[in-house]
């Protein structure tokens, strides 16, 4: 799906959301293959991931048309509340 936003993480990746209702946790090393950097996707959202915040804490906040907004547990890769 489409990106419609990103987010840089504490520990250098970078995380995109998406017009498919995804969160995908992005590798960005130099030399990553695109096709295999996303090594992590969280689903949980019924429409479209419009904004992602970084926390302080390492945790992932994300916003969405389906009027929620999820804060993640990025290391895990599951929705935290």
């Amino acid at each position: 799906g489409w990106v419609s936003c990103l987010a840089e993480l504490d520990d250098g990746r970078l995380a995109s959301g998406s017009w498919d209702r995804t969160i995908r946790i992005w590798s960005v090393a130099v030399g990553a293959d695109a096709a295999q950097a996303s090594h992590v996707v969280l689903e949980g959202h019924d429409g479209p991931v419009t904004r992602l915040v970084a926390l302080d804490d390492g945790r992932l906040a994300s916003g969405s048309w389906d009027r929620t907004i999820r804060i993640w547990s990025v290391a895990v890769g599951a929705d935290a509340a």
